[in-house]
């Protein structure tokens, strides 16, 4: 879990209203990078993931990775 995770520009694109499209593209990039960050715990871990989830809050500004490992011996 993150706090604070907000760059300038989002943070000025929340400032303009505009928060949903923060959430969007943040969205976005990490659907974009899904399969690369699970390959980069798989590897870190020795460790199957079996699931990936992430998601964003913008008040507070709190951000959320989660990797699920598969039980040992899968």
């Amino acid at each position: 879990m993150l706090r604070d995770a907000l760059t300038a520009g989002e943070r000025s694109l929340v400032a303009d209203g505009r928060s949903q499209l923060v959430l969007d593209v943040r969205k976005a990039f990490q659907s974009a990078m899904a399969a690369e960050l699970v390959a980069g715990v798989q590897t870190l871990t020795d460790r199957t993931v079996i699931a990936f989830l992430s998601d964003n809050h913008i008040d507070p500004d709190v951000s959320i990775e989660s990797f699920v490992p598969a039980p040992r011996g899968r």
